[in-house]
């Protein structure tokens, strides 16, 4: 903890002021105070409308609880937790037939997590998360009445449970009950290495010690408990679990556990595994197999994808490697009670992606080929043994090519499958888009006739949540200036359910404009234009904050795509670069940044003339609109934007400052990959210097900001890359300046790191843009 300390000290300017958590502009502050949101379900049956708001921001101190980093998880010891996010503070039901309200609220330094109805509807599950522990509560519908259970969920490999089809009792996995002391040793940490090669991304938190074995093993040792709604509980197992999966008949458990020998050089997912049957009474049917360490990235040998088809009693499926070339691997299940050969269902020619199963013989599969970059989906009407239809097959980035998705309902062992009509057509949802408006079809699989149900208004942002049937509909709405209400549509009568608040008043009045533009060889691009309220061009230009990101494409037909609806409500949030126009900045967010491979090229041969050209084209645009002039516009960008920002202004003069959120700057500390880069180091180090802001620091002449958090666990962007960038630049005396958030990781959580990310971002923008007449004209009060 005093390193810690002394490291921040060095780093920032050496003033108690600097030292605190200072507040921004209160327009700015507003977006962390008001920053829930409200989301819509409908129950399994219909019955009860479900409506969930997030829980706030997290104070500091929320954050400062033991740890430990082990085998790729920050570990929240206190709570026996890994990453579970800001959760709810409120959970509403209402009856839609007898209009009965219920609420839950959490408590001071409580959340709500994984909320579930009983397969009758009658109780309503939760996870209460405290600091010390989270606990499921049961809420009975009928009268209200509230039971916490005592013991304590394992949520290391996150919160799992799940409702027995009777609705008399959930299984979860809680905690292990014996000593959990770490004896300490002092053995030697050893690592390997043999012929084989096996590169691996850049892990972190990864175990280094036979005392993280220790410590990883004990933590991990957990108990499936079932518990009844009046709070009986009964041990079925005492495993080191990984997950669990209750058949749909509640005969049967299939249970994934993480063995011994564990490993130094990749994370949990990859260490030893043994995936078994056991009985709903703990005893051990059959093993499916078992796996050793995985230490490489090619695909894990061994069954894939096990799990329980939706549709049947008490049949495991799974995945396998195909033993004849012309096909890529094959589809098997197994029924119970397992004593019966496996019985292979299909070959596919593509790796296996997904598929669904319905409440007759009807199933869709999906499959996909990574060298092509293709996906495909097949109907199969009469089950997967007999010859599928192509339903569609398209590029993976290829939204246009995509038709939609299919709805689903519950069937009468509680698990999803795909919505039928009588006469076995499906329902049909397309994607939320500015290619298409959203519809809801009927489609019928022997003609392909469509049957329109609901389709999207023209003039806003209508999403789809649910149907009672075909003319009773919820679904959400949402414009420029009003954030997303719930509608039901009535056959031709449309009622507002839930009416929302604008959250920022400083920002209602902001416009928003979609501009497209293109760069030298003929891209085109986009970008969301963000002007402060009553300005327009004739006032002169404003001080610029332009936001982007760069993606990989293999063409330029689906980079040039355009997918976002121009009706959505202005996203507005602390970590948005959009809140600074509330202080007369025009922002440019979400600027296209497309790396594009050509017949004889990978996208990242050409990254630094594509990234330069784009950035060229975005302000060429903008100064010619009259809305900022050159030398006045900063860039910035979060991970590998922040990668971007670094390269940018070490290669170009096009902006006057940066800002580089949780970035990588040295490829060299990647050598096996990065984003999309599947080339290691050795065969291509000159792409590797080349794209790494940190060979070039010399180069970069305007000021950087860097913000990274100290606990970032993201691969490849480990703090030291933001450390040694700032240490490069201060070293060859460049304007520049980093904020190391304490308790943060590669995303920042709490309410003062939120403030503190916003001051720090608006110092440096007041600091080396320059203030315009037209800006002092135009910052929103």
């Amino acid at each position: 903890m005093f390193r810690l300390i002394i490291s921040i000290i060095l780093l920032l300017p050496c003033s108690l002021l600097a030292l605190s958590y200072q507040q921004p502009d209160t327009r700015l502050a507003q977006l962390v105070a008001n920053s829930s949101q409200l989301h819509w379900q409908l129950s399994a049956n219909n019955n009860w409308l479900i409506q969930t708001e997030n829980a706030d921001r997290p104070d500091l101190a929320e954050l400062r609880y033991a740890t430990a980093e082990l085998a790729g998880l920050r570990i929240n010891l206190e709570q026996l937790s890994v990453g579970l996010g800001n959760g709810y503070k409120k959970i509403s039901l209402q009856h839609n037939i007898t209009a009965q309200h219920l609420e839950i609220n959490a408590l001071a330094k409580q959340r709500l997590y994984a909320p579930k109805l009983s397969p009758d509807e009658n109780w309503l599950s939760v996870v209460m998360a405290e600091p010390r522990g989270l606990f499921i509560k049961f809420i009975n519908l009928k009268n209200g009445k509230q039971r916490q259970d005592k013991q304590r969920l394992n949520a290391i490999f996150g919160i799992q449970y799940q409702w027995l089809a009777d609705s008399s009792a959930i299984v979860m996995l809680a905690e292990h009950q014996a000593d959990t002391k770490l004896i300490a040793t002092a053995l030697p940490s050893v690592y390997e290495s043999n012929t084989d090669k096996e590169p691996q991304r850049t892990y972190q938190m990864l175990l280094s010690s036979p005392n993280d074995n220790i410590q990883f093993s004990q933590l991990i040792q957990s108990r499936l408990v079932q518990v009844s709604t009046n709070l009986r509980s009964k041990t079925l197992l005492q495993l080191p679990l990984y997950r669990f999966a209750l058949s749909p008949d509640n005969q049967y458990v299939l249970v994934d556990q993480i063995l011994q020998p564990y490993s130094y050089l990749v994370q949990a997912d990859n260490f030893s595994r043994s995936q078994d049957i056991y009985s709903i009474s703990g005893n051990k049917i059959v093993n499916l197999q078992q796996q050793g360490v995985h230490e490489s990235r090619k695909t894990r040998p061994g069954l894939k994808h096990i799990a329980w088809r939706a549709d049947q009693p008490a049949t495991l499926y799974w995945v396998a490697a195909h033993t004849n070339k012309a096909f890529k691997e094959a589809l098997w299940q197994w029924p119970a009670p397992f004593k019966a050969e496996h019985e292979k269902l299909h070959d596919l020619a593509w790796r296996f992606s997904k598929v669904q199963w319905s409440s007759n013989r009807l199933a869709v599969l999906y499959e996909a080929d990574s060298n092509t970059k293709q996906e495909r989906a097949w109907f199969f009407p009469d089950g997967l043994a007999e010859p599928g239809r192509i339903w569609y097959q398209r590029h993976t980035k290829d939204q246009s090519g995509l038709p939609g998705r299919l709805l689903t309902t519950t069937n009468q062992y509680h698990r999803q499958v795909l919505k039928q009509t009588a006469r076995g057509e499906m329902y049909l949802l397309s994607d939320d888009n500015e290619l298409q408006p959203q519809e809801l079809n009927i489609v019928s699989l022997t003609t392909d006739s469509k049957t329109l149900l609901w389709r999207a208004a023209s003039d806003a942002q209508d999403s789809f949540i649910d149907l009672i049937d075909d003319g009773n509909i919820f679904y959400s709405q949402q414009k420029l200036q009003q954030p997303a209400e719930l509608y039901q549509q009535l056959a031709s009568n449309v009622v507002k359910r839930v009416s929302v608040a604008h959250p920022a008043p400083s920002y209602q009045h902001v416009t928003r404009q979609q501009v497209n533009y293109q760069r030298a060889d003929g891209v085109k691009l986009n970008g969301w234009l963000y002007l402060p309220a009553g300005y327009n061009s004739a006032m002169g230009p404003l001080p610029v904050l332009m936001w982007a990101y760069p993606r990989e494409y293999d063409s330029v037909a689906i980079a040039e795509q355009q997918t976002a609806n121009s009706h959505r409500f202005m996203e507005l949030s602390a970590s948005g670069a959009q809140a600074y126009v509330a202080l007369g900045y025009a922002v440019f967010a979400q600027v296209s940044m497309p790396i594009i491979a050509d017949e004889d090229t990978a996208p990242n041969d050409t990254f630094l003339p594509q990234l330069i050209a784009n950035a060229e084209a975005a302000i060429n645009t903008l100064v010619k609109m009259g809305v900022a002039e050159r030398g006045n516009i900063a860039i910035g960008g979060h991970s590998y934007g922040a990668f971007m920002v670094a390269n940018l202004l070490a290669h170009t003069d096009l902006f006057a400052a940066g800002i580089a959120r949780s970035g990588a700057y040295n490829r060299s500390l990647t050598p096996f990959g990065f984003q999309s880069e599947k080339r290691n180091f050795w065969q291509q180090p000159q792409i590797y210097t080349d794209m790494s802001p940190f060979f070039h620091a010399d180069k970069i002449n305007a000021p950087l900001l860097m913000i990274h958090g100290q606990a970032d666990a993201n691969s490849g962007t480990h703090p030291e890359q933001s450390l040694r960038m700032f240490n490069a630049l201060k070293g060859l005396g460049k304007v520049s300046r980093l904020v190391m958030l304490p308790l943060e990781g590669h995303h920042y959580q709490a309410r003062e790191s939120a403030l503190r990310l916003l001051w720090e971002q608006q110092q440096w923008l007041a600091q080396y843009l320059k203030a315009t007449p037209a800006m002092q004209q135009n910052s929103t009060e």
